[in-house]
């Protein structure tokens, strides 16, 4: 008999011990708290504006314009611009915006002068490994200038160039 109640008092200690554990699993978790690991990268350029200068702007076919005329991507800018004399000028001024959450630098930099010699463009304000930090934005210029020692008139007197920005992760 003996033996009897143990076997009884072991089985209702299992019972208990289940009883336990089944509430205890069953119970709902509950989380109030959140939180973001979600990184994002997105930088572009956000304008391009003719600033200064005497040459005609001419627009630009685009796919993809920001600004109606001239960005082909978020990161490529195409400028052209007709000139009549020697000393003519164009100056853009563009901003680019790090509208992500990393912090970005200038890797590479590629832009095309253009498509005659009596035509020269430039660039300044902006270099590689320039940084940009999240939600901060940078500009630079773009200038195209009709040479004023030329002699002769060149059979292209429109300015073709074009930027390509390149960035990675400044870590």
């Amino acid at each position: 008999m003996h033996n009897k109640n143990i076997i009884i008092g072991a089985l209702l200690a299992i019972v208990l011990v289940m009883t336990v554990a089944f509430a205890a699993f069953s119970t709902s978790l509950t989380i109030t708290d959140t939180a973001s690991t979600a990184k994002k990268w997105e930088i572009k350029i956000t304008s391009i504006e003719k600033t200064s200068g005497t040459a005609t702007d001419v627009p630009y076919n685009a796919t993809s314009a920001t600004d109606g005329t001239r960005v082909v991507n978020d990161l490529s800018a195409n400028f052209k611009a007709q000139f009549v004399s020697p000393g003519d000028s164009a100056t853009y001024t563009v901003t680019v915006k790090n509208n992500g959450t990393l912090a970005a630098k200038v890797s590479n930099i590629a832009f095309t002068n253009g498509n005659t010699d009596a035509i020269t463009n430039t660039y300044t304000g902006i270099a590689q490994n320039d940084t940009l930090a999240a939600g901060e934005s940078t500009t630079f210029t773009v200038t195209t200038t009709y040479n004023s020692n030329v002699t002769s008139q060149p059979s292209v007197t429109t300015a073709n160039c074009s930027i390509t920005l390149t960035f990675i992760q400044n870590a």
